[in-house]
């Protein structure tokens, strides 16, 4: 016959070409057709060689029914023809260790120019270029020739006839042609994936480096407390074993959970959580940063923990409270060392210099001119000047706060400033009774109250505050709030304003916390807590 318009797709031994192929096919099916021998033998090859892929049409076409129409078998028959011929994979069918099928897709990848002349040779020795890794391609079609191991398919490294490297992805699978056992595969390009997962093995160690170099413990738990990745620096300093122990012992030394454990949270919360706390076995403290992450190959939820030493600062930051404290008693100590001073010296020497004018005045009631009204302008003065110092001393020294008490204190200068500043101010205490505080902390309390009511007075331009004080066990609350104008309440702490620093370092003495709420034209809001046990220790 002529050159078949299939020529040159592919060549199979003793086929003569791939429509010998199609053809062995179309004799196989006929078979099961009706269709005589006699006419499906006008194969261009020898005889009944064709019939040699018959396990090869069979494992792509199955059976046909018997009785099916002749045209539809050839039809099949072209169709197979078509898809094995036309396979962006590469082909090839060993048998007895020879090549006796190969397509041209396996020729293009292994860089032949044709594959008619590989047939019938040697797979090993000399139909696959790559010496490198021919020892594992051949062991592997060997298993699956001997039937330990089919089908099968195994990635490797390979290599074309002008010694380009690449990467194949193979697949293999045992088949009968005329009754012997061959093995039948196909070869996909991987070097495009491989590259990829190079790149991203790259990403990952070029990742892990970079994490194994940070002085940040990076650990990722998951929703069973199971710690799953863990830097050079957090398996540095374990509390135990990081393959079989919780994150809560690994990390802390805890044999339950901890307390502020936040796992819920984190995977509740659509942004990264932050908090302190401290190991009481290594005795530091420690800020962590946390947040929800996917790790590949889990199926639970996992978050990704960032923990800092931040111990050196908290010793800082104590030192620094301590100190805060030292300086604030000096201050109160030279307060109260000053009014006395003032009240003790200079406000006697100023009752004397008045009670000397009022008897002069009186001595001289009878004198002429106006000297009589002269000594009585010259008590008023230092009567005024007598009152300054008092109110003075009052203000270093709060003597109220030693009489009454915090809650008469407070009370007492809400009633001084309503009738001096035309202030509607209300009071309310509860759960005060019996609530004394230790003295430096009673005063440093009394002074945040002092400052906040100063404020309001010098700045709100109110019309009513409202001050409470509430002791609910452990802790001590104080509201102040008034409806004057308001004020920017973020950018006055920008700007350090001198009073509200004063008064959240006071606060801070006392470990507890202060709340400033306030807009323009709306008001202010200021409340303060304070835990009375820590008050107490003082």
């Amino acid at each position: 016959m002529g050159a078949s318009p299939l020529k040159g797709k592919g060549r199979y031994i003793g086929a003569g070409s791939p429509f010998g192929m199609a053809l062995a096919l179309y004799r196989y099916s006929a078979r099961f057709s009706g269709v005589s021998r006699k006419k499906a033998a006008f194969s261009p090859g020898n005889g009944g060689k064709g019939e040699r892929v018959q396990a090869i049409s069979r494992r792509t076409l199955g059976a046909f029914s018997p009785g099916a129409p002749r045209i539809g078998v050839q039809m099949r028959t072209s169709l197979f023809a078509s898809i094995v011929l036309n396979l962006t994979d590469g082909i090839y069918v060993i048998q007895e260790g020879k090549a006796i099928f190969l397509n041209d897709r396996f020729g293009q990848m292994f860089g032949y120019e044709e594959v008619e002349g590989l047939i019938g040779r040697d797979m090993y020795a000399q139909v696959y270029p790559d010496r490198a890794s021919v020892d594992l391609f051949q062991e592997i079609n060997e298993q699956v020739l001997s039937g330990t191991r089919s089908p099968v398919s195994w990635g490797q490294p390979s290599a074309r006839v002008d010694g380009l490297p690449f990467w194949i992805e193979v697949e293999a699978r045992l088949i009968e042609v005329e009754g012997k056992p061959a093995v039948f595969g196909t070869f996909l390009d991987r070097t495009d994936c491989k590259l990829i997962g190079e790149a991203m093995h790259a990403s990952q160690e070029t990742l892990r480096l970079l994490l194994d170099a940070m002085e940040d413990r990076v650990y990722v738990v998951t929703d069973d407390y199971r710690i799953v990745y863990a830097n050079r620096k957090m398996r540095e300093g374990l509390c135990g074993d990081l393959e079989t122990d919780y994150c809560y012992k690994v990390c802390r030394g805890l044999d339950s959970r901890c307390d502020d454990c936040s796992v819920e949270e984190v995977f509740n919360s659509e942004k990264p959580l932050h908090k302190e706390f401290f190991n009481e076995v290594t005795k530091l403290w420690y800020s962590v940063i946390e947040i929800p992450v996917l790790m590949p190959g889990m199926d639970r939820r996992t978050k990704l923990a960032v923990a800092r030493d931040i111990t050196v600062r908290k010793e800082a930051e104590k030192k620094i409270r301590l100190l805060s404290q030292r300086l604030l008693k000096v201050q109160e100590y030279e307060r109260k060392h000053l009014s006395r001073e003032l009240h003790d010296d200079l406000g006697q020497r100023l009752n004397a210099a008045k009670i000397i004018c009022d008897l002069l005045g009186t001595d001289l009631a009878r004198a002429p001119g106006d000297i009589t009204a002269r000594l009585g302008h010259l008590s008023e003065v230092l009567r005024g000047s007598v009152e300054s110092i008092r109110h003075i001393c009052a203000g270093l020294r709060p003597s109220a706060l030693e009489r009454y008490g915090l809650v008469g204190a407070v009370r007492s200068d809400c009633e001084t400033v309503a009738a001096h500043h035309a202030l509607k101010v209300e009071f309310s205490a509860h759960g005060m009774e019996g609530v004394r505080l230790p003295k430096e902390a009673e005063i440093t309390f009394y002074r945040v109250f002092q400052e906040a009511l100063h404020n309001v007075v010098k700045h709100a331009a109110a019309n009513r505050v409202e001050v409470r004080l509430v002791a609910s066990y452990p802790v001590l609350r104080m509201r102040i709030t008034d409806d004057g104008r308001g004020f920017d309440a973020a950018l006055r702490v920008r700007n350090g304003h001198l009073g509200l620093v004063g008064m959240s370092e006071r606060v801070e003495l006392l470990n507890g916390t202060l709340e400033l709420v306030s807009r323009p034209g709306e008001g202010t809001r200021v409340a303060v807590e304070i835990p009375i046990a820590d008050a107490e220790a003082d």
